[in-house]
């Protein structure tokens, strides 16, 4: 019997899935398949909980030899609001459409492979076998993502012990989106085959590098990049410097679907995960970087301060629509920073992105351009979010409080 694996995300982009039978697809694309919708986070409540999984047929994996596709969910009838996938996906169709342009995006997925709670080994950036431990794990995750349909460029040892990265090549957004979903859970997948465990939390160890995964960005209109401009500042066209402004604007709100969990904010402000809102080529401590290109079809921009932790259909949609109205605007951004920050004291004079959670979560409720695109997952989002930041403040003993507090 031939089975088919749809699936689809909740609003944290925790991936979900049900499996049916071939012959059950072709009523699966009319009818849609029914699950409880209030059983998946953010998705809805009790009384109102009929919904329906419509396969999409662009969408085809083949995941351990089983053909995978991803889902838009459905609720009475129509695409269902608070679907992050279908969120996404409304955004690019207005952006065709409004813009004539395509949104194409990669990501980098950095994370740590552990046996028994312990770093794998004690190499480093770009070591190579034996000091990189994980060597025939990247290699087997690099056929499983062949496998399975999915492109990736290159995979390598990160600076912390234990740590690894695996990169996905450029492609259409929501795509790239399903196949940042799909690779995580292969990667897990492979480790976990092995008798260890891969681990995409943002800081998993005290003073040692977090877990980065940072997206390159840009827009194409009729088969071209117009990211790029020969005579630019960096080759980067007008546009694309209307759009890093855009970026900017909106960071803070930006920032709560980037870095949506508690643990993100531990990660900022050292080890090349910025803090600071600058742009430049050769600074990694900056927010928007431009990464050296020897084509056209090779410009782009990099978003440096994502993490594993965020659900890539929101993030893209959140960057996206700020993108787009940096350019509505002709916005510009302040002068690229070439330079250490921390020299003469010039990170003093710079924005920073919020601190925490909470106070990323109030620059999203604010700022109405990203709620807007968010819609009713946004709001779903951000209730849930809220509800987490009281949940860690007020009710959760942390192991250092008892070890600080303990005998006061």
């Amino acid at each position: 019997m031939n089975i088919i694996s749809l699936r689809f995300s909740d609003i944290n982009g925790a991936l979900k899935e049900v499996i049916i039978s071939e012959r059950l697809f072709e009523k699966a694309n009319v009818e849609g398949i029914w699950f409880d919708g209030s059983s998946i986070e953010g998705f809805a409540r009790r009384f109102e909980s009929d919904m329906r999984l419509i396969p999409d047929a662009s969408s085809s994996y083949t995941i351990n030899g089983v053909k995978t596709y991803f889902c838009e969910v459905h609720k009475a009838g129509k695409p269902f609001n608070g679907d992050p996938r279908i969120i996404l996906k409304r955004l690019l169709s207005k952006t065709e459409e409004n813009y004539k342009v395509k949104f194409i995006t990669a990501g980098e997925l950095e994370f740590y492979v552990l046996r028994n709670g312990e770093s794998i080994d004690t190499g480093g950036y770009f070591d190579v076998s034996p000091r990189d431990k994980a060597n025939l794990i990247k290699i087997r995750i690099a056929e499983k993502l062949t496998e399975a349909g999915i492109e990736w460029s290159s995979g390598h040892h990160e600076v912390g012990p234990g740590q690894n990265e695996i990169d996905i090549l450029h492609d259409y957004a929501v795509n790239t989106a399903d196949k940042i979903l799909l690779t995580k859970n292969i990667i897990k997948l492979v480790c976990e085959s092995e008798g260890l465990k891969a681990v995409f939390m943002p800081k998993p160890f005290y003073g040692m590098p977090g877990n980065g995964m940072h997206i390159h960005l840009s827009l194409w209109s009729k088969g071209e990049n117009i990211f790029y401009d020969e005579k630019g500042l960096y080759r980067l066209s007008d546009l694309a410097r209307r759009f890093i402004a855009g970026i900017f604007e909106h960071a803070g709100a930006i920032t709560a679907v980037a870095n949506p969990t508690i643990n993100s904010y531990k990660r900022l402000g050292e080890f090349e995960a910025p803090k600071y809102i600058y742009w430049g080529m050769k600074n990694r401590d900056a927010l928007i970087r431009v990464p050296e290109f020897t084509s056209r079809n090779s410009a782009r921009i990099e978003y440096r301060a994502s993490d594993p932790s965020a659900n890539p259909y929101l993030l893209f949609a959140a960057i996206l629509a700020a993108g787009l109205d940096g350019i509505e605007r002709n916005l510009e951004p302040p002068e690229p920073i070439e330079k250490d920050i921390y020299e003469e004291g010039v990170y003093k004079n710079l924005p920073t992105r919020p601190s925490n959670l909470k106070e990323a979560l109030e620059s999203l409720r604010r700022d109405q351009v990203i709620s807007s695109v968010l819609g009713e997952a946004g709001e779903n989002f951000l209730n849930l979010k809220l509800k987490e930041w009281e949940e860690y403040t007020c009710r959760k003993i942390t192991d250092w409080e008892r070890e600080r507090y303990i005998d006061v």
